[in-house]
């Protein structure tokens, strides 16, 4: 204020200004201070979980206490869903929340009941339900619970069982390796059978038995038989014939007969053959059929990797196509580019070049990636790819596709 004191008419304005400022600073901190506390205050009184969950943060711990962290089911029948509930008290001092539940495999339905935030001494409950269709024998599992505690946040919760079987297939999965399209074979699998399990509760037919058309004496016996037999099967696909046969002699199993009659489609094979039972957990055994359908024509690569091109060097790669039928030829090739604005304006024949050499009962097909001539000077590589379209007379190799890739470089190649 010394200073303001000159007596300059100029100095005096500018203090005044500059008193004026620092008022109206002060008075819009103060502002934003009331707006930030209103503000909190309001976000807070949003939600009773919310305002519960910050208090958590002024040193209450919330604490989930469980009754037990593992449970034996003993010994249930497989295709039996079975469920248990994991009790648990809030004996912390803030509020609990349950974040989020992961098990341990996609067999599990969790559930936490009544909600997800408890009050300090408030309880609640962790329900499972565990579907056993798909195992046997020794089954061990675990849920983990993520929480808001602040030492050890998540829970693990474990439970095991003893799966029996009332009917299962040996083996349980057909592999068939590699096979022909027309490929006629026939496998048996045994279907050892158990004593049928009991119960006071309703039995209810899978839906699909009706869906796959199985007959409606079928359907009757599903539930009326007291004894577990195999009673119908159905197939997904019209060239895999399945039948189901009688026992041979007293002690022996039923088996299942599975062949291949007709076309299937070329590539992964997976099929599957559905016994249908009178068991009273498993009705629906499912035999899935694994393997890999082959045609006459074998290609000893599937894809072409050309490297880096250079102006002075070309790059060859062969691909040599091989038949068991003595007919069998390459009859022709072209090729698709993929365009990119580097390669506007190039021809294919300019950077692509293939060829065929015909042999016994194999044709040999060279692949040629060149530098073209009219590509401008680039100071970067190029990506060069596509397919070759390789056309045979082979009915189901009437065209192969090749993905080829490559780069072009200016220079030398290194």
């Amino acid at each position: 204020m010394e200073r303001c004191s000159s007596g300059r008419l100029s100095l005096v304005a500018a203090c005044a200004l500059f008193g004026a400022f620092s008022f109206f600073l002060s008075v819009e901190a103060q502002a934003q201070s009331k707006a930030s506390s209103e503000s909190s205050t309001v976000q807070m009184s949003q939600g009773e979980d919310k305002a519960q969950a910050a208090d958590n943060l002024q040193g209450q711990k919330p604490l989930a206490d469980f009754s037990q962290l593992r449970h034996d089911f003993g010994e249930i029948v497989r295709g039996q869903k079975v469920s248990f509930a994991f009790e648990f008290k809030n004996a912390g001092t803030g509020v609990l929340q349950i974040r989020s539940i992961h098990s341990s495999c996609g067999c599990l339905n969790t559930k936490v009941e009544p909600k997800d935030f408890f009050a300090p001494g408030e309880k609640g409950k962790l329900s499972f339900e565990f579907d056993s269709s798909h195992f046997s024998g020794s089954v061990l599992r675990t849920v983990t619970v993520d929480t808001n505690q602040v030492r050890n946040s998540a829970v693990t919760l474990t439970f095991s069982a003893q799966v029996r079987e009332e009917i299962r297939s040996t083996p349980s999965l057909l592999g068939v390796g590699e096979v022909l399209p027309e490929y006629n074979k026939s496998w048996l699998i045994n279907l050892p059978t158990a004593l049928r399990a009991t119960g006071s509760e309703k039995e209810v037919l899978p839906d699909s038995a009706v869906k796959a058309g199985v007959p409606n004496s079928a359907l009757k016996q599903m539930v009326e038989s007291v004894d577990v037999k195999p009673i119908h099967v159905t197939s997904s696909h019209a060239s895999i014939l399945a039948e189901i046969l009688a026992p041979q002699s007293r002690g022996k199993d039923y088996q299942l007969k599975v062949s291949f009659q007709g076309a299937l489609p070329i590539g992964p094979l997976r099929e599957k053959v559905t016994v249908w039972n009178t068991s009273r957990h498993l009705k629906e055994l499912i035999v899935p059929i694994v393997g890999e359908v082959v045609g006459h024509v074998k290609q000893s690569a599937k894809y072409i990797e050309f490297g880096v091109v250079t102006r002075s060097e070309d790059v060859k790669r062969t691909i040599t196509f091989t038949s068991d039928r003595k007919d069998f030829k390459v009859e022709s090739v072209t090729a698709e580019l993929r365009r990119t604005d580097a390669l506007e304006g190039v021809a294919i024949a300019d950077l692509l070049k293939y060829s065929t050499i015909r042999g016994e009962n194999a044709t040999q097909v060279n692949f040629e990636l060149r530098f073209p001539a009219a590509l401008a000077a680039a100071n970067q590589p190029i990506n060069a790819s596509g397919l070759f379209l390789v056309r045979t007379n082979d009915p189901d190799y009437k065209e192969v596709r090749v993905p080829f890739f490559g780069v072009l470089r200016q220079g030398e190649k290194r």
